[in-house]
C-alpha cells in the first residue's frame, strides 16, 4: 500500500510544471511568430507585454497559440518566452491549445495598457488539464 502512495506522489510531482523566468526563457523561433511587427521590447511611448511558459513534463508535447485582439502573434513551447510591444489602448489575449498531443482548450484575459507600462503572464497546464493565463506582474 505505502509503495502505491509513493508512486502516485511521484507521478504527480512529475506532471507539475516550473515557471521560468525572463532570463531562463527560451526566445520563440521565428518561424512561430506570426505578427512579428509586434515582437520586441518597448520603446517610444509602446507597453511591453511578456509571456513565459512553464517548464516541465506534463504539456510539454503541446504547442500554445496566442491571439492578440483576435490576431495570431505566436506559438509558444515550454520552457519559451517572447515580449510584445504594444499601443496604448486596450487588448484582448486568448490562448489556445490543441496542436500536438494536447486536447482543444482555451482561456483568455482583458488588458488595459498604458503608455511605459508593463504586464507578464505565465502560461501554464497544470496536471488538472486547465489552461491558464495568469498575470504575474
Amino acid at each position: 500500500m505505502r509503495a502505491l502512495i509513493l508512486l502516485s506522489i511521484l507521478v504527480l510531482a512529475g506532471c507539475s510544471t516550473s515557471p521560468v523566468s525572463e532570463g531562463e526563457a527560451k526566445p520563440i523561433p521565428r518561424d512561430r511568430i506570426y505578427a512579428s511587427d509586434i515582437v520586441g521590447p518597448a520603446a517610444g511611448g509602446r507597453a511591453e507585454v511578456v509571456f513565459l511558459r512553464d517548464s516541465g513534463y506534463f504539456g510539454s508535447g503541446c504547442s500554445h497559440d496566442l491571439y492578440v485582439n483576435n490576431r495570431k502573434a505566436f506559438a509558444i513551447r515550454q520552457g519559451e518566452g517572447v515580449t510584445l510591444s504594444l499601443e496604448p489602448g486596450s487588448y484582448f489575449f486568448r490562448l489556445e491549445t490543441g496542436g500536438g498531443l494536447c486536447p482543444n482548450i482555451a482561456t483568455s484575459q482583458d488588458l488595459e495598457l498604458k503608455s511605459g507600462s508593463s504586464a507578464a503572464y505565465r502560461i501554464l497546464l497544470p496536471s488538472d488539464g486547465s489552461l491558464r493565463l495568469t498575470r504575474i506582474r
